[in-house]
C-alpha cells in the first residue's frame, strides 16, 4: 500500500505540473504528465502489485477530477475509471515482450502499449466528455487526450525504466568522452531551442520559421546517443519539456497561428511525440548493438584464452585479399615472428620450402571449396636459424551465396618434434 499512495502522491504531483504549463480551450489539459506516473510504476511494478497501484492511481484521478475538473462524484469516478482502465490495458501490451525496454523489442512492446493506453483513453475520455459537456467536440478533446498522453507516456516510462535498479557507484559509470561529447550536444540543443522557439518567431525568421523547428532535435539525438539510456531519457524528457514549455508560453514557430487557445501546444506535442519515437527506437536499436558486442567480445575473449590455455593459436584468412588475422595470444603459442605474419604469403614465406607448395595447395583446395576441411604438419624455419613443428587444421567458412569467404585455422605445436638451430 505504501507503493500505492506514493504513486498517487507522485500523479497528484505531475497533474499540478501539468496544470500549470498550459492552457487551453478544451475539457483535457494540454498538457500531461500524470498518465506517464501510472504507466511507468504498472511496467515496473510486478503484476501482483497493479491491483493496489491502480486503486491509488483511481482515487488520485477521482480527486483531480472533482478538483482539476469541477466533476461531481459520479462523473469523477468515471473519470478515474477511465484513467484506471486505460493504462492498465496498454500496460498490458507493453509488458507482453518480457525484453528489457531498453532493447529494441522491448522498446517496440513500450511504443505499442503507450498507444494501446492513450488511443483507449482518448476514444472513452472523450465519449465522456461529449456526454458531461454537450458543447466539447469529440475529435477536438480525443487528439488534445491522445497527444498530451502519449508525450507524458514515452517520456515519464522509459525514464523510469531505465533507472530501475540505478544504484551510485563509484567506477563502471559512463567514460569522460561520451559524457563531455554528450553535454556539448545537449547545450548546443538548448541553444538552439531557445533561439528557434523564442517569442516572435514569425517576425524574426519569416517563411522558414516553422523549417527550423527541426534544427535542434539532431542535437538531441546525439546527446541521447551518447549519454546512453539513462542519460539520454532524462535529456529526451528535459528536452521535449522545454519545446512545450517555450510554445505555451508564445514562442516558435507553432504558436504563430491558432485556431483556437492551446492548439499550438497540442500541435507541437505531436511533433515532439515523433521526434521521441525516433529517439526511443535509436537509441534502443544503438544499445542493442552494444550489448549484442560486449557479449561477443565477451565469448571472443573466453575462446582466445581456452586456445591459449590448451596450447592454440588461431588464425582467419580473407579468400580474396589473403589478410590473416590472428587471435590473441598467437606469440605465446607460436612465437612473435609467427604474429607479424600478416597474410597468407607471409606465413607461407615462414614455411621450409620442401613443404610449402603442399601447404599452399591445400589451402587454396578449402579456399576453392573442393573440401571443407583439411589437417597437415610442416616445419617452420624462423628467424634466427631456429625451427618448430607445427600442426594446422583449416576449414572454411561460407558466405551467404554459398562461396567461401574466409579460412579459419588452429595451430599446435608438435611438441616432441619442435628442436632449435
Amino acid at each position: 500500500m505504501t507503493n500505492a499512495a506514493l504513486v498517487a502522491v507522485l500523479w497528484l504531483a505531475a497533474a499540478l505540473l501539468s496544470q500549470a504549463m498550459a492552457h487551453a480551450a478544451t475539457q483535457t489539459f494540454a498538457v500531461w504528465l500524470s498518465s506517464g506516473v501510472t504507466f511507468a510504476a504498472l511496467l515496473v511494478g510486478a503484476r501482483w502489485t497493479w491491483p493496489a497501484l491502480l486503486a491509488g492511481v483511481a482515487l488520485a484521478a477521482t480527486a483531480w477530477g472533482m478538483i482539476g475538473h469541477q466533476l461531481a462524484v459520479g462523473p469523477a469516478l468515471a473519470y478515474g475509471a477511465v484513467e484506471a482502465l486505460s493504462m492498465a490495458l496498454g500496460a498490458w501490451v507493453a509488458t507482453l515482450a518480457r525484453h528489457d525496454h531498453t532493447s529494441p523489442r522491448g522498446a517496440a512492446a513500450l511504443l505499442a502499449g503507450a498507444l494501446v493506453a492513450a488511443s483507449t483513453g482518448a476514444t472513452l475520455a472523450s465519449a465522456m466528455w461529449v456526454w458531461l459537456r454537450p458543447g466539447a467536440g469529440f475529435g477536438v478533446e480525443w487528439r488534445t487526450w491522445f497527444l498530451s498522453t502519449l508525450v507524458g507516456l514515452l517520456l515519464i516510462a522509459p525514464l523510469v525504466t531505465a533507472f530501475r535498479g540505478f544504484r551510485v557507484r563509484r567506477s563502471g559509470g559512463l567514460a569522460m568522452a561520451p559524457f563531455l561529447g554528450g553535454a556539448a550536444a545537449f547545450a548546443v540543443f538548448i541553444a538552439a531551442v531557445l533561439l528557434v522557439f523564442a517569442d516572435h518567431a514569425q517576425q524574426r525568421w519569416g517563411e522558414v520559421a516553422a523549417t527550423l523547428a527541426y534544427l535542434p532535435m539532431p542535437f538531441l539525438l546525439a546527446a541521447s546517443l551518447l549519454w546512453g539510456p539513462r542519460g539520454g531519457t532524462l535529456a529526451t524528457l528535459l528536452g521535449a519539456l522545454l519545446i512545450i514549455g517555450r510554445t505555451a508560453q508564445g514562442g516558435g514557430p507553432f504558436a504563430v497561428h491558432e485556431g483556437f487557445a492551446g492548439e499550438a501546444v497540442i500541435e507541437v506535442q505531436g511533433f515532439v511525440t515523433a521526434w521521441v519515437m525516433v529517439l526511443l527506437l535509436t537509441r534502443a536499436l544503438a544499445e542493442g548493438r552494444r550489448v549484442a558486442l560486449a557479449r561477443a567480445r565477451e565469448w571472443q575473449l573466453r575462446y582466445e584464452r581456452t586456445l591459449r590455455a590448451v596450447g592454440v593459436a588461431s588464425v582467419e584468412y580473407d579468400t580474396v585479399s589473403g589478410s590473416a588475422t590472428w587471435g590473441d595470444g598467437v606469440a605465446d603459442v607460436l612465437g612473435p615472428a609467427a604474429a607479424r605474419a600478416a597474410s597468407l604469403q607471409d606465413w607461407l614465406d615462414l614455411i621450409d620450402p620442401a613443404e610449402r607448395g603442399l601447404v599452399q595447395a591445400a589451402w587454396q583446395q578449402v579456399a576453392d571449396g573442393a573440401r571443407a576441411a583439411s589437417e597437415q604438419a610442416y616445419l617452420l624455419r624462423l628467424p634466427g636459424g631456429a625451427t618448430q613443428r607445427v600442426r594446422e587444421r583449416l576449414a572454411a567458412v561460407q558466405g551467404g551465396d554459398g562461396r567461401v569467404e574466409r579460412i579459419v585455422a588452429l595451430l599446435d605445436l608438435v611438441a616432441e618434434e619442435a628442436r632449435h638451430g
